[in-house]
């Protein structure tokens, strides 16, 4: 509110002043200045000081009063009393409104944990933060721009900071890196049954999936999970293309291909259902449940089959039987372990804490993914990095 009474302050007209309507006001009703104030209960510095615009604090509670004489709507007296005040008021004002906006939209909290801003930060160095990070030229563009966009079919809680931040970033940076291939289904359907043996490459598998994927129009970006969120991973339609966000959930090597897996489910079935709704967040409670089970199925079966899987759960603990398995199917061995604990949990049983030897830490494929962290200097500049990699 606030923020509209100062814009409005400066559209108002120089004529008639404020005290020149006071007066017109008291001939109408045949009052004295002295009347009013006792009336009102006004002192008369009081009066002045809103009329003069020498007061150096607004009182509400005279303003509110003046309005109700003055028969005029408290916003636009407000804003009369605020036109021509001096500097240093409406900047305190202003200040107020933006750090207001900012608390809205913005977990500062973890913001600063994740490294996105430092927590000593004043409010100019926030907006500049933010202003550079998403390429806006107000941080009340952040609340505008996107909102019709993402939200026009969904629910939007201020609750949730951090997804929306999430998702407002992912769809920015997907918008900048701005895949210039166009889509083809049918080059997908081929591509993916020759993704499997990339899982074997550790280091630089799934850059080269997310190479080739980008060539037929569809981007991946690998992204950290952020705090107080649960997204595995995420299909977005933008700009009619399809694009995805894998995450790092659990920092499990093979939970990233699972969810790839999982993701290019949906850009093959469900696009007509996000030409409407965007994205969808898998991971998250979703309004709008895109036949997750299908794609956790597609995702398993392209993997290991159900037939492959019953084989080779009696000889689990063969981490030899496991390793010539995996090698004689194409993929890593993890996936192997990780299949086994969903099944056991399936019926109950807790094998999350085994194999953990067998997993591999993902820390050389995080860095050669170049990952859009949130500690980069904006979003535009991320996105060159991406097109670059993708494309060399």
């Amino acid at each position: 509110m606030i923020r509209d009474v100062l814009e409005n302050s400066l559209n108002l007209p120089s004529n008639p002043s404020l005290k020149e309507l006071f007066n017109e006001k008291l001939q109408e009703y045949g009052l004295s200045k002295t009347q009013f104030e006792k009336l009102a209960n006004i002192q008369r510095r009081s009066l002045d000081g809103i009329l003069d615009k020498t007061s150096k604090q607004t009182d509400v509670s005279n303003i509110l009063k003046l309005s109700e004489f003055l028969d005029m709507p408290f916003d636009i007296l407000l804003a009369y009393h605020l036109k021509d005040r001096s500097v240093e008021e409406i900047k305190d004002l202003q200040d107020s409104i933006e750090i207001t906006f900012i608390n809205r939209y913005f977990d500062l909290k973890t913001l600063a944990l994740l490294g996105f801003i430092d927590k000593k930060f004043t409010v100019n160095e926030l907006k500049k933060r933010i202003c550079e990070f998403f390429k806006l030229s107000s941080i009340y563009e952040y609340g505008d721009e996107l909102n019709e966009v993402l939200y026009s079919r969904t629910k939007r809680s201020f609750n949730d900071k951090m997804k929306d931040f999430w998702i407002k970033s992912s769809y920015k940076y997907f918008e900048l890196i701005d895949n210039q291939n166009d889509y083809s289904r049918e080059a997908l359907k081929d591509l993916i049954p020759k993704i499997k043996p990339y899982t074997q490459n550790v280091d630089n598998g799934l850059l080269t999936v997310c190479r080739a994927l980008y060539n037929v129009g569809v981007t991946i970006v690998f992204q950290p999970m952020v705090p107080k969120t649960q997204i595995r991973g995420a299909t977005f339609l933008v700009n009619n293309k399809p694009c995805i966000v894998v995450t790092d959930l659990n920092k499990s090597y093979p939970t990233i291909w699972f969810s790839l897996l999982h993701e290019l489910h949906h850009v093959l079935f469900d696009l007509e259902q996000l030409k409407q709704t965007r994205y969808h967040l898998t991971g998250e409670p979703d309004l709008f449940l895109i036949h997750e089970d299908k794609a956790n199925q597609f995702a398993s079966e392209y993997l290991i089959s159900e037939e492959k899987m019953r084989y080779i759960e009696p000889l689990i603990h063969n981490h030899y039987m496991v390793d010539k398995f995996a090698k004689e199917i194409q993929i890593h061995p993890s996936i192997v372990y990780s299949q086994f604990q969903f099944r056991q949990a399936e019926i109950g049983n807790n094998y999350w804490g085994a194999f953990k030897e067998h997993f591999p830490v993902i820390d050389s494929l995080q860095a050669n993914l170049n990952m859009s962290n949130w500690d980069v200097e904006s979003l535009e500049l991320a996105a060159q990095k991406i097109k670059e990699l993708f494309t060399a």
